[in-house]
């Protein structure tokens, strides 16, 4: 009987570890082409839904002119000598559990200007029809996103406000040490828009406030001038700009150290006015100074809305660094009718992008805990929560912000 195996394509599957973060890692879609740093640990990850004794083996693409490297689960602890003209490398056999497997890879010593150019490693011992989640090579067109790793979403059942919501409350934290570079954690989402605190590629953290244009592209140049979402106010410190790639619109930013650990405070409002168009409008909550005030305005055409579609996301958007762990916290979620009305949240419902649905990652999670809500992602660990469960929280217990909205500075 032929043996069952996997592909395990490196340039979908596979991080560099324990470089800065700042730094590319040189992985491409074919594989490991710069493999030439005896510092850099190299780990695979793939998920098998089994126990099984697996044989690995690295797929070379072209000869290497010979090497010693070291390979292990978690950690390369094993040295295997490489023969000049090698077109593979058999990294030995290893009994595993069903859950995520770490492969380890690191260089020694080298002949040539590499160590090897890995393509893909081999994985005797389980079919594909056994596996839970890995990037396959008819990923490919998604690898970018699979290595940034699943977004997660709060969807808050905004249902019990009774009518019309304008105005969303809420409160955010990311716990210590899980906000490594190119972590979003989304406070207030919206339809046509987002507010939250990101970590930056070169670690400058900001308060982010973006608003899409109604018009649909994602090239910022083309919309035409009446589509065009407008800055009506915005606060001393906060730049706007212009931002593409994933649809279009007005972006607004504030760099702010803000810190992990420590409970952040948001508050959107969103309200209908003339001529077809609605003011977005955000506020944050400086604890320095106890004072709530205006971030940015937004005036949106073509747009006669309230508050609509309220979520949160953690999201990792930097794909070198879509191995590392990521935690928020959302807590204290309020609404505030047309009315007046203010509405405490008791319910969401968890949900993931297209790399969580598609099971091309599988490394995400969300719930309750201490009667809140919580997000998590990346990290490669086994056991992710379901998507589309919905959790409760007792809202009896939510804290209402003594905000004076009247007194809050107006957009115009």
């Amino acid at each position: 009987m032929e043996n069952k195996f996997i592909i395990v394509p490196l340039g979908g599957n596979s991080f560099i570890t324990n470089k800065p973060q700042s730094e590319r890692d040189g992985i491409t879609k074919e594989g490991w082409e710069q493999w030439d740093c005896a510092e850099h640990e190299y780990h695979v990850f793939f998920k098998p839904a089994v126990d099984a004794t697996l044989t690995l083996t690295l797929i070379l693409g072209a000869p290497t002119e010979g090497c010693t490297i070291k390979a292990g689960l978690g950690k390369p602890d094993s040295e295997i000598t490489v023969p000049a003209g090698a077109t593979e490398i058999a990294l030995g056999s290893y009994e595993t559990t069903a859950g995520y497997v770490d492969v380890a890879v690191q260089g020694v010593s080298k002949a040539g200007e590499t160590f090897a150019f890995p393509t893909a490693l081999k994985v005797e011992g389980v079919e594909d029809a056994e596996m839970a989640s890995y990037a396959r090579e008819s990923d490919k067109q998604d690898f970018y996103w699979i290595r940034r790793g699943p977004s997660v979403h709060c969807g808050y059942d905004v249902s019990a406000a009774g009518e019309d919501v304008e105005w969303f409350y809420n409160e955010a934290r990311v716990d210590p040490g899980d906000d490594p570079h190119g972590t979003y954690c989304m406070a207030i989402g919206f339809h046509g828009g987002y507010f939250g605190m990101q970590v930056c590629d070169e670690g400058e953290r900001k308060v982010l406030f973006s608003i899409w244009s109604p018009y649909n592209t994602d090239d910022p140049t083309t919309i035409p001038e009446d589509q065009m979402v407008k800055v009506l106010k915005k606060h001393p410190l906060v730049r706007t700009g212009e931002f593409g790639n994933e649809g279009s619109g007005g972006q607004s930013y504030m760099n702010y150290n803000w810190v992990s650990g420590q409970t952040y405070k948001f508050l959107c409002h969103i309200r209908p006015v003339e001529d077809n168009k609605t003011e977005f409008t955000s506020y944050f909550f400086f604890p320095e100074t106890g004072k709530w005030e205006l971030l940015c305005s937004f005036l949106r055409p073509l747009t006669q809305t309230w508050f609509k579609g309220a979520y949160s996301f953690l999201e990792s958007f930097i794909d070198v660094n879509g191995h590392n762990y990521r935690r928020a916290h959302f807590q204290n979620q309020w609404m505030v009718t047309t009315s007046g009305k203010w509405v405490p949240v008791d319910k969401m419902k968890l949900t993931g992008d297209a790399t969580a649905r598609k099971a091309q990652r599988q490394d995400y999670g969300g719930g309750v805990v201490d009667n809140h809500f919580y997000l998590n992602n990346c990290g490669f660990f086994s056991k992710n929560d379901t998507l589309d469960t919905v959790f409760h929280i007792d809202a009896s217990k939510n804290v209402k912000p003594e905000i004076d909205l009247e007194s809050l500075e107006k957009p115009r």
